[in-house]
């Protein structure tokens, strides 16, 4: 039959049909199925080869996908890696700066408080001159006048600067002149009557009954007068006046 087949192909259409004239329809149809089952392993295996090919490209096109979106990833992973870094090298430099803006508070208040501490002892220094002065001006005026001040009253000169003292000292002269007129006119008196007379010096009390003055802050130290600071010397002075007797500084 596939004899026949071939011949009914390879012969002129007029023969052909002359040749296909002499088969029956059956003998027709079984060509046809024959020529299909030729035809369809052919068939079946361009479809496989098809599949195998789209499968392939398939495939490969996963591989690509799949590399694009390792790369991603990793380029994704770079970026936040660097951000991450960045991150942490910011937070480095802020707590650099929170440290660094710490420290120089504590050191600025530091040197306030050794700024005021400098200012508060060139103030008590300078209190302290000044009382030393005034008392050393006293004392040599005391033993100056020591002659025309009576006794009992010399103690009494005082002041917290020279115009006081000459104040005070011309004061006492003249109740030592007073008192001296007196007690010669009684003398006289009582040898014109005969009769003793006792002549005793003025009751004298403390001058400054104040025995617990507050100790002035030491802003207040440079407002002071010489007398409240006489007052609050030992107190502001400490063991310094009492030990040294000679200032702040010996």
């Amino acid at each position: 039959m596939a004899d026949q087949q071939d011949v009914v192909e390879t012969t002129t259409p007029e023969v052909s049909e002359t040749v296909m004239a002499s088969y029956s329809a059956d003998d027709l149809a079984k060509a046809r199925e024959q020529e299909k089952a030729k035809l369809y392993p052919q068939m079946e295996k361009m479809k496989e080869e098809l599949a195998s090919l789209k499968k392939a490209k398939e495939e490969e096109e996963a591989r690509k996908q799949a590399k694009a979106a390792e790369r991603a990833a990793k380029e994704a992973e770079r970026i936040a890696e660097k951000q991450n870094k960045q991150k942490e090298q910011q937070e480095k430099e802020l707590k650099f700066k929170d440290l660094l803006k710490k420290k120089e508070q504590e050191f600025e208040s530091k040197l306030e408080a050794e700024r005021l501490e400098r200012e508060r002892a060139i103030a008590l220094l300078e209190m302290e001159r000044k009382f030393q002065d005034v008392q050393n001006y006293r004392q040599s005026r005391l033993e100056q006048e020591r002659d025309n001040i009576v006794p009992e009253l010399i103690d009494l000169i005082q002041g917290n600067s020279q115009d006081e003292i000459e104040q005070s000292i011309n004061l006492l002269k003249e109740k030592s002149a007073s008192i001296s007129q007196s007690v010669q006119q009684a003398m006289q008196s009582a040898r014109q009557q005969q009769v003793g007379a006792r002549v005793t010096a003025p009751a004298s009390g403390p001058l400054d009954n104040d025995s617990d003055q507050q100790i002035a802050t030491p802003d207040s130290i440079r407002d002071m007068s010489l007398a409240d600071y006489a007052k609050q010397r030992a107190k502001l002075l400490g063991s310094a006046a009492s030990n040294r007797g000679q200032g702040l500084f010996g």
